[in-house]
């Protein structure tokens, strides 16, 4: 999942979606960043970090790794979570009660309030995220393909995701049928993963 789906699957908290946000960007045991980092925090950090390892070995996510383009299958973990934010993005009214602008916005001024929450390197990155829209480019074909040339700059040998959205139009059908299997899923698991531990009797 990217960055839009981690957000939605996040509890509707600060702590919670502040660490969805964190979970791409810090690493270490829950342990470790008690120092630096609030429990709630932390506890949106884990979810992030259980979303990724449900998504990364569910079955419809592996199965949909086949149509994508030889040069790109090891970039599939990228790629395919960049797709169902697209697919998230065009179906969201099936899955939020608030409309697509309206979350957008929450999450941009929750980033603005709490920014002291965020590692030096996401309070750098925050003022880009907003200004270039980056959650609301997710719902477009020409919005996907900026956002693999802006992930296809941070490294040379990403250069390869440049025209990833040709696989998804492609195959657009395909990978429309396995998002809308998968989320709902993804949905169930992340509010398990959230709901409080019930003292034993």
């Amino acid at each position: 999942m990217n960055f839009l789906a981690h957000f939605h699957l996040a509890q509707p908290t600060d702590a919670s979606r502040v660490g969805a946000l964190l979970g791409d960007f810090v690493r270490g045991t829950p342990e470790s960043l008690s120092s630096q980092f609030s429990d709630d925090l932390i506890q949106g950090i884990m979810l992030h970090r259980a979303v990724d390892r449900f998504t990364d070995s569910h079955p419809i996510f592996l199965a949909s790794k086949k149509f994508l383009s030889p040069e790109r299958k090891r970039f599939a973990g990228i790629i395919v979570d960049v797709f169902f934010d697209h697919f998230l993005a065009h179906n969201w009214q099936q899955f939020s009660p608030i409309k697509l602008d309206r979350f957008i916005s929450e999450i941009h001024l929750l980033l603005e309030r709490r920014g002291d929450w965020l590692t030096p390197e996401l309070q750098a990155l925050v003022p880009r995220m907003e200004a270039e829209n980056w959650l609301g480019t997710y719902a477009t074909i020409e919005g996907l393909a900026l956002t693999f040339r802006r992930i296809s700059t941070r490294r040379d040998f990403l250069t390869p995701l440049v025209g990833a959205e040709e696989d998804l139009t492609a195959h657009y059908q395909s990978f429309s049928r396995a998002f809308l299997e998968f989320y709902p899923e993804i949905m169930s698991y992340a509010q398990k993963f959230s709901a409080p531990t019930l003292p034993s009797q």
